[in-house]
């Protein structure tokens, strides 16, 4: 019974998940509040964004991206130099320049423009994301 005792005080001092989470919730908060690529609108954020793919410059263009689980943006790295060695970045400026916002709004924190084809249908999206933490908006996915 002792050793059993001695092992939880051991194991919730050095090894509690709570302890982890909180360390989780830490770099969390972090990273969030060190991420100030953005505007103060979701239209300034979309409109940075658009400048960073005529100018092809990736890595200023995916800075505008939220940041995922990892606290990363690779895929958005990657999937954006992909377009640039196909010659499509400018292309795609074009596509988001034609979007709309969407007049239905989930809340005051999330935002969504429509982008529409050459043929006025609905052809994507542009979901985007209030970053309570450094107080700008970021694409959450495109």
């Amino acid at each position: 019974m002792v050793v059993g005792g001695f092992s939880y005080l051991i194991w919730d001092e050095y090894f509690s998940p709570d302890d982890e989470l909180a360390g989780l919730q830490k770099r969390y908060v972090q990273a969030m509040t060190a991420d100030t690529y953005g505007g103060k609108t979701p239209q300034e954020t979309l409109d940075l964004f658009i400048d960073a793919l005529k100018k092809e410059d990736v890595d200023l263009a995916a800075k505008y991206f939220m940041l995922d689980d990892q606290l990363s943006r690779e895929k958005w790295v990657k999937a954006l130099s992909e377009l640039k060695s196909k010659g499509l970045l400018d292309d795609m400026a074009k596509d988001i320049e034609r979007a709309k916002p969407d007049a239905d709004k989930i809340d005051e924190n999330d935002f969504k423009f429509i982008i529409y084809n050459n043929e006025g249908n609905v052809g994507g999206w542009v979901d985007m994301q209030f970053n309570k933490y450094s107080k700008v908006w970021k694409i959450e996915n495109l």
